[in-house]
């Protein structure tokens, strides 16, 4: 199984493959104190993986992208991106997550000195008033049908 990210809607494009992305969590939370199905639901979804450099500037450096965006104040309108998490086996796309209004909850980097391999975890969230664009997509026929 793999995992692709698309991030869009900001100054440069953020993208990565099935190299990068290690794990990803969709979630969707309701309130603890809630005893019925809650109004105030938050869709988020958590994303690791590892830093792929671009030695000689080659390519972006889409992690560095990732930490700007990360910077963004609420007053801007960027701070709200289209990201979109592809999820792949067997050649195959299964399942799709976009959420068109997401922002940056929490992005670290933990670099490793003696291994040289650095990761990174995102978690982003949809802003709540635009739930209801979320699209959570399934049952792909195999690439190239």
């Amino acid at each position: 199984m793999g995992f692709r990210l698309q991030i869009t809607g900001g100054p440069e494009e953020i993208r990565f493959d099935e190299r990068a992305i290690q794990k990803v969590e969709f979630v969707s939370d309701s309130p603890d104190d809630t005893n019925a199905r809650a109004t105030d639901i938050a869709l988020s979804v958590k994303i690791w993986g590892k830093m792929l450099y671009s030695l000689g500037a080659k390519d972006s450096d889409h992690t560095l992208n990732l930490a700007k965006w990360a910077q963004v104040p609420s007053e801007k309108p960027d701070c709200y991106r289209n990201a979109r998490i592809d999820v792949v086996a067997a050649s195959q796309m299964v399942r799709q997550f976009t959420l068109p209004n997401a922002f940056v909850m929490e992005y670290t980097e933990e670099l490793d000195d003696e291994t040289g391999v650095g990761t990174f975890y995102l978690h982003i969230k949809q802003k709540k008033d635009q739930n209801a664009m979320v699209k959570v997509d399934g049952g792909f026929g195999a690439e190239g049908e």
